[in-house]
């Protein structure tokens, strides 16, 4: 069926009918043709249950546009991972903007601003930054929406973030039953299920533009389901490699799915040598362009940074969550452009954009769980890696191979794996943590205000249609008592309302545990009246939203000495806070504060690194939750009343944000200044504002790190009237 043909027959202007066919879409394949059948473009709501690849996004895009041309509508896009919502936002604009749509970005970043939201047309968010504007009353966002799209809606299994999307779902058809949902997925075996719970049609099928053959590899053989055996001829003496440069030669690329960080990098090493015999000289400089660009600067680059700048050589590449976000993209798009031969990588990677590979090597099928050992992954999760096989511009087929280590294990993994069907998503909102959160997010923003419309609002979601009831109204009304004995709501009447520490911790995004307990710490350190920076990173990372350290024998001596060394300073001990009487949970946050002090008190990245067994990415996820705490400590003291606090705590936040000791909390608010920067200015004598009044730009430039443009900047910085009005350390 030809899209030009389905676009007229819905009577889509022109215009678009020409820029849509413009775009290499010729033919529709047969989900999409059989969903238009059932009426997604009449309407209706959807669940497109398909391979990658296989045009569910084109028929959330057809929805949309329909809406926004044809009837004045206003659409959602929900994606999981903020790169995928920025992949997203870049290529609707790219698209639609010639139509006039507008399309806006929201993912709690540097995104639009709340007041400018209303004039999109297309918002493509993240779950949490919607439920975060739901949060703040922002209604109208959803009363004047006509279609919400839901992409990898699988994710409601997540138990990190399916609550939240679940959430988000249930309160988009409360507010706004006439809206149209598309939901969309390529690993959900409860297909019909999930539609039931969403009222809407569904097509569940196993159709892929590139066909997918998945097999077995061992003992220099492909055995693949349906397709026959391949035998690997290749000189290198490890599976790995054969099997890498097999797909090289056939102009083909690779990505390799391993268990832990350090395997990516172990095999980024393992065919670096045979996948650069591969390379052309032109590839091989352009390769040693982008490897300098990885590593950056001497003192920000890692041993991490130097061995993916040495893989990049290669034409190889490792990438997990351990790197910089920057360094990631760089990775994604040059495998997307061709450059980089081979990944080595996580399974995060299959969750996260679109990679596609003409074959995905899943290594390991079994990886550590703590409590359980070795344990076998999901079969969704191989499903996830699976389909990243076959690029539809490029190649005919795809080509999922996982490895056996023994001619036995190769029937079971057939069986386990390929001839398996993905676990059923479940809801895991049952939990008293998920609740809790948001039971009083939805006291806060006003939707409920009694058990009885809280149940209510439950029988909305996934968890009530699942039947995962078993005492599910005395669990509500256990919530309810505990956020009332903790004054997070108060009661008037027969109703319940956000008292104000309830409706901040709402908006700041808190588990309530984590406001308890901020609010133990600062009323602690007000009675006390001193603080303590260590005191205060300790307390942050007691808190359940905090992200916390594993720990191990070898940090047991190091970790005790450490907690001796600042016994007097910490405010939660064992003995005063229930939470941390488990050694491991206590051991947890004590090394999670010995590397936030680490980092506040300027010690290198490699060193934190090394010492501390994480990637530089990890730094920086772990400082953005510091600041993210330290905030709402500075919120919560400001509500309390404990002004001296607030102060402290905007300047312990900004030291986290840059990495610096106390004495260069000036500089920093300079634009351009740095934690590097400020520390070279701060030893030249540059150790306030006032000290740059006497210097000239040729001067300034000539210190290492600032050149001409900078010093010039800074300068005038420095001569403006609002760097004497305003207090240069505000947080933003």
């Amino acid at each position: 069926m030809k899209l030009k043909t389905i676009l007229g027959e819905y009577h889509f202007p022109a215009q678009v009918i020409e820029s849509l066919t413009n775009k290499d879409i010729v033919d529709l394949y047969p989900p999409q043709v059989e969903a238009i059948a059932q009426g997604v473009l009449n309407g209706e709501s959807f669940l497109m249950a398909v391979p990658t690849a296989a045009g569910k996004t084109l028929i959330a895009e057809l929805c949309m546009v329909q809406s926004i041309l044809m009837h004045n509508g206003r659409c959602l896009y929900i994606a999981p991972l903020k790169a995928l919502a920025s992949e997203k936002y870049n290529d609707f604009k790219n698209k639609y903007s010639c139509l006039g749509i507008n399309v806006g970005l929201a993912v709690g970043d540097a995104d639009s601003p709340i007041s400018q939201l209303n004039r999109y047309n297309i918002l493509v968010a993240t779950a949490e930054k919607v439920d975060s504007l739901l949060r703040s009353r922002a209604q109208w966002l959803i009363e004047s929406l006509t279609v919400a799209v839901f992409d990898e809606i699988h994710f409601i299994n997540d138990g990190m973030r399916g609550p939240t999307l679940e959430i988000l779902v249930a309160r988009i058809r409360q507010l706004n039953p006439k809206v149209q949902i598309i939901a969309l997925s390529a690993t959900i075996s409860n297909a019909k299920h999930l539609a039931g719970w969403l009222k809407a049609k569904y097509v569940s099928s196993l159709w892929r533009p590139t066909p997918l053959k998945e097999g077995v590899y061992y003992n220099e053989r492909i055995q693949f389901h349906g397709y026959g055996t391949k035998i690997i001829r290749e000189e290198p003496p490890d599976d790995l490699s054969k099997l890498t440069l097999d797909t090289l030669r056939g102009q083909g690329q690779v990505l390799i799915f391993v268990n832990s960080r350090r395997s990516t990098q172990a095999v980024s090493r393992q065919i670096s040598v045979d996948v650069a015999r591969t390379l052309t000289s032109e590839e091989r400089g352009h390769l040693i362009s982008l490897s300098k660009k990885i590593v950056g600067s001497n003192w920000e680059a890692t041993n991490i940074c130097r061995k993916l700048a040495q893989a990049l050589t290669c034409g190889v590449a490792f990438h997990h969550a351990g790197l910089k976000p920057n360094q990631r993209d760089l990775i994604e798009q040059n495998f997307k452009a061709g450059l980089i031969k081979a990944i080595a990588c996580t399974p995060t990677l299959a969750a996260g954009v679109n990679l596609p590979a003409r074959r995905a090597i899943v290594r390991d099928c079994k990886r550590y769980e703590n409590g359980l050992g070795q344990s076998y992954i999901p079969v969704g999760e191989y499903k996830q890696c699976a389909g990243r096989a076959g690029r539809p511009q490029y190649d005919d087929y795809g080509e999922a191979v996982l490895i056996a280590k023994s001619y036995s294990e190769v029937n079971m993994l057939l069986e386990k794996y390929i001839l398996a069907s993905p676990e059923p998503v479940t809801s895991k909102l049952g939990s008293e943590m998920a609740l809790r959160i948001h039971i009083l997010a939805s006291i806060a923003g006003g939707y409920v205000h009694d058990v009885k419309s809280m149940l209510d609002f439950i029988q909305h979601t996934f968890l009530y249609y699942q039947r995962q009831t078993l005492n599910l109204l005395d669990l509500i009304s256990t919530i309810f008592d505990f956020l009332h004995r903790e004054q997070f709501i108060e009661k008037s009447g027969y109703r319940f309302f956000a008292t104000p520490l309830g409706s901040l911790t709402s908006r700041l995004y808190l588990d309530p545990v984590s406001a308890i307990t901020l609010r133990y710490g600062l009323n602690t350190i007000k009675d006390k009246e001193a603080f303590s920076p260590v005191g205060v990173l300790h307390l942050v990372s007691s808190c359940p939203n905090g992200v916390s350290l594993a720990t191990g024998k070898k940090d047991v001596e190091v970790l005790e000495n450490f907690a001796s060394q600042f016994k007097e300073e910490f405010i939660l001990t064992p003995e005063n806070w229930p939470e941390l009487k488990d050694y491991f949970a206590y051991a947890s946050t004590l090394k999670t504060t010995m590397f936030l002090l680490h980092w506040i008190e300027e010690a290198r990245e490699e060193i934190i690194c090394d010492q501390f067994g994480v990637g530089p990415g990890d730094i920086y996820r772990h400082m953005e939750a510091a600041q993210w705490l330290l905030y709402a400590a500075g919120r919560i003291a400001h509500l309390s009343g404990h002004k001296m606090l607030t102060s402290q705590l905007k300047d312990l936040h900004t030291r986290v944000r840059y990495g610096i000791k106390k004495e260069l909390l000036e500089l920093v608010g300079l634009k351009g200044i740095g934690r590097v920067r400020a520390r070279l200015l701060y030893e030249k004598g540059f150790k306030h504002l006032s000290d740059f009044k006497h210097t000239s730009i040729q001067d300034l430039s000539q210190i290492k790190q600032i050149g001409k443009t900078l010093a010039q900047d800074i300068l005038a910085q420095i001569t403006s009237e609002a760097i004497h009005n305003v207090p240069i350390h505000l947080l933003p």
